[in-house]
């Protein structure tokens, strides 16, 4: 396993992206491509499984340097998470068109599955934060050469602190995109596809990969203590409060800040550069309770509730309306309020008055607060008895926030097992409405974070076999991302009752992938 160096570990922290020619066989790309192409041309659509049914992707995600890439940034115990996607630029009709390189969703072929606007991801099924550590990364894997006529995937550097996409800058345009490049981004990277301007379609896998553990030390080829800015980087802002602050987080440092003093009129602005000054600051007791102050003045509006686009005909629909700066509950992904992510770096001396702003009567302020104790880690455990109280709380958003937040905890999840275990297997009449198109509930997703939360308790001192009969009680969910976390779960447990349990899942399943297509060789 080839872990990262310090000068890569700071150009993904200014950048948000690093890329990458996996130490593979050169022809697995060959094959790869055209087991894609022909699955793509004339089978269904793979979607979630792209990987099993060309499995000799995970060669790729097995090379030695792409394994010590995500082991350098999410640690050890990383995840595949479950979401997979193929996405396909078909070629444009007039393919003698110009545009500039930041260009705002410029016309792509008929039939591609690659959005051109700039946009940062949603999590999928439903939305869960944007993290300014790295907690999720994604990946974009190209199986064939991808020049920049062919509309290779776009994104702007740094972009992955911001609190959406605006005036586009740090724009980066591959221009020649090797067979087998292997490109990694912070999750929330602003990125767009780019017009496919050849006569053949233009592939690209996305795989995403999940944290599932704190960080205690660096898990990369650590020499240096202190944080300095790279010597080249391609971002036109100036992050670095931020960036100090996440190579101490990476590194497992105590919160380290070099500037002093908040401005709370700075917070939730566009202009980045000032909020993140003012999120990543050294604080004082009245600092952490002016912020504690913002958070309480977000109560009696409404902003946990979701606001639902509306068709033609003026009918409301499981889909997002397009709220401008305003922060408030989506499905898409959450920004939450600067004073929450200010409160998080804040470090262990802000645990207290979050845990007490958890009683507050208006559901945003509840989940803005536990979002902060989560980012703030296993320091926040000593909130634990209060955080597993909102367990029980009549909104599923409230609910799906204390999951992430238990999850990024982790320590003293003991105290949540048998609350996970109810809303693993009992159904809450409430939160059955669809909530995107696609037909996933609230439940659908509380289920999975809490799974996830599952995953991610057994890094710590938690009742292991506890979690395993919980565990066991998911496989048949019918929400396919909550057996596939829980098979993974089962397996890291490492009883032999648990990997029987996983085996037996899995065998259920196994299909022929050589009955697939025109012909039945065998």
């Amino acid at each position: 396993m080839k872990l990262l160096t310090d000068e890569q570990v700071r150009q993904f922290i200014v950048e948000g992206c690093l890329a990458f020619k996996p130490d593979v066989d050169p022809e697995i790309h060959s094959k790869i491509d055209e087991k894609l192409r022909f699955s793509t041309e004339n089978e269904f659509p793979a979607g979630n499984n792209v990987l099993s049914r060309v499995p000799e992707i995970w060669q790729i995600l097995r090379a030695p340097n792409i394994r010590g890439a995500l082991t350098s940034l999410l640690g050890p115990n990383y995840y595949v998470h479950p979401h997979r996607a193929i996405h396909t630029s078909r070629p444009v009709e007039d393919k003698d068109v110009n545009y500039a390189a930041d260009h705002n969703a410029p016309a792509m072929g008929k039939g591609s599955m690659a959005g051109s606007g700039w946009h940062q991801d949603a999590q999928s099924p439903l939305s869960r934060a944007r993290h300014h550590t790295p907690k999720y990364l994604i990946a974009f894997y190209f199986p064939h050469y991808t020049p920049e006529i062919m509309g290779p995937t776009r994104y702007q550097a740094g972009s992955y602190l911001f609190s959406e996409p605006h005036e586009p800058t740090g724009v980066v345009l591959p221009d020649h995109v090797k067979a087998g490049s292997f490109l990694l981004l912070h999750f929330d990277t602003v990125h767009a596809g780019w017009p496919n301007r050849t006569d053949h379609a233009r592939y690209m896998i996305k795989i995403v990969f999940t944290r599932t553990d704190y960080p205690r030390i660096p898990t990369w080829q650590s020499r240096d203590v202190e944080w300095q800015v790279p010597e080249s980087t391609r971002t036109e802002v100036d992050l670095d409060p931020a960036w100090q602050y996440i190579w101490h987080w990476m590194r497992g440092d105590e919160s380290k800040h070099t500037n002093g003093g908040i401005d709370i009129d700075a917070l939730n602005s566009l202009d980045e550069e000032q909020r993140m000054r003012s999120v990543y600051h050294s604080v004082t007791d009245a600092d952490i309770q002016a912020l504690i102050d913002q958070l309480r003045g977000l109560a009696n509006q409404g902003m946990h509730e979701r606001r639902k686009a509306v068709n033609k005909e003026g009918k409301k629909i499981p889909r997002d309306h397009v709220i401008g700066t305003e922060r408030r509950w989506n499905e898409r992904a959450i920004v939450f309020d600067d004073a929450a992510y200010a409160l998080a770096s804040s470090g262990e001396p802000a645990v207290g008055p979050l845990a007490e702003l958890l009683q507050n009567s208006d559901p945003w302020v509840r989940i803005n607060a536990v979002f902060a104790l989560g980012e703030i880690g296993p320091s926040a455990r000593v909130a634990m008895p209060e955080i597993v109280k909102l367990l029980d709380d009549p909104h599923q958003q409230v609910v799906r926030q204390t999951l992430d937040a238990i999850a990024s905890i982790g320590e003293g999840m003991d105290f949540a097992l048998e609350h996970m275990q109810r809303l693993l297997t009992t159904s809450n009449p409430q939160w059955q409405d669809a909530e995107v198109m696609r037909g996933w509930t609230g439940e659908d997703q509380v289920r999975l974070n809490a799974t996830f939360a599952l995953l991610s308790g057994i890094n710590y001192d938690n009742d292991l076999d506890k979690i395993e009969a919980v565990l066991e009680q998911v496989l048949q969910d019918p929400n396919g991302y909550v057996p596939a976390v829980a098979v993974e779960a089962l397996t890291r447990i490492g009883t032999t009752s648990s990997h029987a349990t996983a085996l037996r899942f899995l065998q259920d399943r196994r299909w022929d992938d050589t009955l697939m297509g025109r012909q039945k060789p065998f």
